[in-house]
């Protein structure tokens, strides 16, 4: 699942790696939210070129990437699994098959490492591992589910649908949120399958250092911590949670409004962990500093 916008400098690069994928009958659904360069013309030709593979679905009018996303995957047609695409990467040949395998182990989710490149497709390195697996309380504190790594089972999509996403989420944060939340199983797949470009303009991948970015959060006065997680949890009431995820949520519920001693102790008893050290202690900042909702 693809959508594009204004992706003209570097989608010719992905749609080329995707129609090289190995060991995977692939079906590409994509929809262009409002692109004013060549991205059209580009999308365009590749179903030219694979007419029984390339499915288009009516755009231009601007959703942004939450939007288009998530109607992307409501859109998709019935199949052994899904994945997400970016505009600006490029697979390696054996990503899709490695997911498919990974899903058909029992999970519901899978999503994993980067390997980093500029945008001439030079190495830059690798993104983090996360220092304990995933989990929902942690997942609530700190997406490490990369939408452009992220493949689901046919479960795990119905999961991933269960609710529409909030305003200031991400698609792929959400998606295993309702994962994880409703019992579901995600993997973080250390192996890096994806060529990941750094071209300073990337919607997540440019913004920034972490440091800087709790920083810059705490400066403003809204420390991202309880204010996503106050997004976060209002968004889930409406989910059929499983007793595990339910308690941890009615836990950090209290926490988002309680005192600071408060929410050390409600975070230490759910898991509510960055996963990283020293994201965690950020975190820990974040909630020490954070003003109680009025």
């Amino acid at each position: 699942m693809l959508s594009t916008f204004d992706g003209e400098a570097h989608l010719g690069a992905q749609l080329d790696s995707l129609a090289r994928q190995e060991g995977v009958d692939w079906r590409l659904l994509v929809r262009d939210d409002g692109s004013s360069d060549g991205t059209p013309a580009l999308l365009d030709g590749f179903a030219a070129a694979h007419p029984e593979r390339v499915r288009r679905m009516p755009g231009g009018e601007r959703l942004g990437a939450l939007a288009s996303f998530t109607a992307l995957l409501r859109a998709a047609e019935a199949a052994d699994a899904y994945a997400f695409m970016d505009q600006d990467d490029v697979w390696l040949p054996g990503k899709l098959a490695r997911a498919a395998c990974l899903l058909d182990e029992g999970r519901e989710a899978v999503c994993g490492r980067l390997r980093l490149v500029d945008a001439a497709l030079n190495p830059v390195g690798l993104s983090a591992v996360p220092d304990f697996p995933p989990r929902f309380a942690s997942l609530l504190a700190h997406n490490v589910a990369a939408g452009c790594t992220m493949a689901l089972s046919p479960r795990g999509r119905e999961m991933a649908l269960a609710a529409p996403p909030p305003s200031g989420t991400l698609h792929d944060w959400w998606c295993a949120l309702l994962v994880t939340g409703q019992g579901g199983r995600l993997l973080f797949d250390e192996e890096p399958c994806m060529l990941y470009r750094l071209h300073g303009a990337n919607q997540v991948g440019g913004a920034g250092s972490l440091p800087s970015r709790a920083l810059r959060a705490m400066r403003s006065g809204r420390p991202d911590g309880l204010r996503l997680l106050r997004t976060h949890l209002a968004a889930l009431e409406g989910v059929a949670l499983s007793p595990e995820a339910a308690e941890v949520a009615a836990k950090l519920r209290r926490m988002a409004r309680a005192g600071p001693v408060e929410r050390l102790r409600l975070r230490r008893e759910t898991g509510f962990r960055h996963h990283a050290a020293l994201g965690d202690a950020l975190l820990t900042l974040w909630l020490l500093a954070a003003p109680p909702p009025p």
